[in-house]
């Protein structure tokens, strides 16, 4: 008994460093790629908000609350649907609304309008991938949309 509840005293901080570690090295590389994550921001003081993304810019707000790596990158995919994708959804509707679970389908009917479901759909799916494929999508999400630079002359 008292070895099981030394295993789990241990381990309990272990877990969530871990989690801090994975949303650390998340900030970094949202950063790498010329994104700012505030950590603050006035709406945070809203309760039901636990993130957003500055509309325009490659900014992205995570509020102290919640699972702060899902926010992260629920909301950074919005800033890559936004800044790289022009709003068009990188998974069709039909595949994006078969991947969720009844729970996210329920959310999305009572708090979005019909035609936000496959950006907040895709979104929700993008922000439970592993880190590492989600910026390898990122990544060639932002690159085939980046303008082509000018010739020199």
């Amino acid at each position: 008994m008292c070895a099981t509840l030394l295993a789990v005293v241990i381990l309990q901080p272990l877990g969530a460093n871990a989690r801090g570690d994975k949303l650390q090295e998340a900030i970094a590389a949202f950063e790498q790629r010329g994104f700012v994550i505030r950590r603050e921001h006035p709406r945070c003081a809203e309760p039901q908000l636990f993130g957003l993304y500055v509309r325009g810019r490659r900014e992205v707000v995570v509020c102290p609350r919640g699972n702060q790596l899902e926010t992260l990158l629920h909301e950074g995919w919005h800033a890559v649907q936004s800044l790289c994708l022009r709003g068009t959804p990188l998974l069709g509707s039909d595949a994006l609304l078969h991947q969720l679970g009844r729970r996210d389908r329920r959310e999305l009917q009572l708090l979005y309008r019909p035609d936000q479901w496959p950006r907040e759909a895709e979104a929700r799916l993008m922000a439970r991938e592993p880190l590492d494929r989600y910026l390898q999508t990122l990544d060639r999400s932002c690159t085939a949309a980046a303008p082509a630079a000018p010739k020199a002359n």
